[in-house]
């Protein structure tokens, strides 16, 4: 597999609830090694990579150059998940995000996330989320082999 290619198995799935909430779950059916702080960081890595540089987590939060604003702000690692606690992309707090694998899949999990843009905008930022996902999943299935 070259650098840049995904792994043939990568499944998507987004969902649009009644009250405006986002559940995506982006996974892949390859095991990992990794545990789920590891896995949080290859995400983290992925979307400094993407934007190159412009995006980085810091201090809890996706910010501009690392530093200020906060594009979306996170509560501490539980259990391999974050809350979402708000941030300029964020409606209101609430929701998840998760990296989890089993030994078969690996996977990043959003749940209940409240988008701040809608209509046409909500796309950009959905087709955005599932590239970081897709190249985070890509990554970890290169980590693996």
């Amino acid at each position: 597999m070259s650098a840049g290619a995904y792994p043939p198995s990568i499944e998507s799935l987004s969902v649009k609830h009644d009250d405006g909430t986002i559940d995506s779950i982006q996974r892949v059916d390859i095991g990992s090694e990794l545990d789920s702080t590891q896995l949080e960081r290859l995400y983290w890595d992925e979307i400094r990579r993407a934007t190159l540089g412009v995006a980085k987590f810091s201090q809890g939060a996706i910010r501009v150059g690392g530093l200020w604003p906060i594009i979306l702000r996170f509560g501490p690692p539980v259990d391999g998940r974050r809350t979402i606690a708000g941030g300029l992309f964020a409606r209101r707090a609430g929701g998840t995000i998760a990296w989890q694998t089993d030994g078969e899949e690996t996977a990043v999990i959003v749940r209940g996330f409240a988008p701040l843009l809608g209509g046409p905008l909500w796309r950009v930022q959905a087709w955005f989320h599932l590239l970081i996902g897709r190249r985070f999943l890509a990554r970890v299935s290169r980590k693996r082999g």
